[in-house]
């Protein structure tokens, strides 16, 4: 397999600011994108909401956007300077977070938070860009391990400071603050937020822009996304394994981050602040183990598994199924809060897996739109898929709010079943695309 030297990519300090500070873009991120799942109850009693509706809330509306503007993103980052396409893209996601306080029906909460998703595919697609370029393969996964923990820490961390921030805020800690008494307590801890954010693009300009490593070749369509199609339906298993094996693990873990908050209200009573401190505790402490996912995967690939990120992702997962499903049949909420947190310890390979493997086996020239490609199926899969199915069945199915647990364990059981076939048929097929001499 032939690859660019170590002395082709940055000096590793340029390379570990780079991971430092789209590391701390990622919290801002994820940050504006989970604080909704701690307000579903007021929001849902101020605007007359059903289950499936704050699903669609938290899912569709965001996911669209966010799926879809990862292809003009995709070709702006392959083409253009990939630091201004972040720069835009913080700025968008940070308005659009700050629109979702100025929102005061479901139809302008939905257009809100379909601006943070547009701005934050761009983030995801161009960090793994740029991430893909700083380090050579046998290196990349552990650097992905730490930039996707950033995504993790979060989450966790807006339900570990979120918490008590949103419980204040809806006690009415800030309605005296000039403008803030013509809002809902929801649509304050929003504007409060989000419009600080705008000015963390600037993190952007700290870093250099890493140096391309294409192909020699031209490619064969103008630099569209047509050549990154046919290179990924040329290898079915490897990328429905990659694609969509990885995007049903995402689904199953952000449809129980973004109902567990509800579950913990309705069957135990548990207040923001509560919740906000056990599960960012349980999110924040699997974080870490990220780097530890990166680094047995770096050796198994560098001693010549080949196939080293799937296997670890599919090992990992199945381990990781049956504590999520047992959360929800236990009877203490704290008992809830460490077995999701066992959960999460151990699915955390996925995270940083999938964006790594996409990396690994595809030539150099495609990876800015296979990565957009990987962000949008994924993104799709992870966003609406889990969520929606999880208020569906708990309306329509079920027909009862309180049985939120059941839908939860349907979604583990029936959802990583098929993830884990998929990385399975898909192992073959990733060793003979890490072994083409392109790679």
């Amino acid at each position: 397999m032939t690859q660019p030297t170590d002395h082709a990519y940055p000096r590793p300090l340029v390379a570990w600011l780079t991971v430092a500070i789209l590391f701390l873009l990622y919290i801002r991120s994820l940050a504006d994108r989970y604080l909704v799942a701690l307000m579903v109850e007021p929001i849902k009693r101020d605007l007359g909401l059903s289950d499936f509706q704050m699903s669609l809330l938290q899912g569709l509306a965001f996911a669209v956007l966010y799926s879809i503007c990862a292809i003009p993103v995709g070709l702006a980052l392959d083409r253009k300077s990939r630091r201004w396409v972040l720069f835009l893209c913080v700025v968008v996601w940070s308005l659009g977070a700050a629109g979702c306080g100025l929102a005061g029906t479901f139809g302008a909460l939905i257009v809100a938070r379909a601006l943070v998703g547009a701005g934050e595919s761009g983030y995801t697609t161009g960090a793994y860009s740029i991430i893909g370029d700083s380090f050579p393969p046998n290196k990349l996964s552990f650097a992905m391990s730490i930039f996707v923990m950033g995504g993790v820490m979060g989450a966790g961390i807006t339900f570990l400071l979120g918490g008590p921030l949103v419980g204040a805020v809806l006690d009415g800690a800030i309605s005296h603050w000039p403008g803030m008494s013509g809002f809902k307590p929801w649509q304050q801890a929003f504007l409060i937020t989000g419009i600080p954010g705008v000015l963390t693009a600037f993190l952007v300009f700290l870093f250099p822009e890493p140096k391309r490593h294409r192909a020699p070749a031209p490619t064969q369509d103008g630099g569209g996304y047509g050549e990154a199609l046919r290179f990924i339906l040329a290898h079915p298993r490897a990328f429905s394994a990659i694609i969509l094996g990885i995007g049903l693990v995402y689904t199953v873990t952000i449809g129980l981050q973004l109902w567990t908050p509800a579950y913990l209200t309705r069957i135990h009573g548990w207040t923001p602040a509560q919740i906000g401190l056990a599960m960012g505790v349980a999110q924040m402490v699997p974080a870490l183990s990220l780097p530890i996912h990166g680094k047995m995967v770096d050796r198994m690939f560098s001693n010549g598994r080949k196939d080293a990120h799937l296997l670890w992702c599919l090992v990992t997962v199945v381990l990781a199924a049956p504590f999520a499903i047992a959360a929800y049949l236990v009877s203490s909420p704290w008992l809830t809060v460490v077995l999701f947190g066992c959960y999460m310890l151990l699915v955390m390979s996925a995270a940083s897996m999938g964006p790594a493997a996409s990396q690994v086996v595809t030539p150099p020239a495609l990876r800015g739109r296979v990565s957009a490609i990987f962000v949008l199926v994924t993104g799709l899969i992870g966003m609406v898929l889990g969520n929606s199915m999880v208020g569906f069945v708990t309306d329509k199915v079920l027909g009862d709010p309180m049985q939120l647990g059941t839908s939860l364990i349907v979604l583990v059981a029936s959802v990583i079943t098929i993830a884990a076939i998929l990385m399975a048929l898909g192992r073959a097929d990733m060793r003979r695309l890490v072994d083409k001499p392109e790679n």
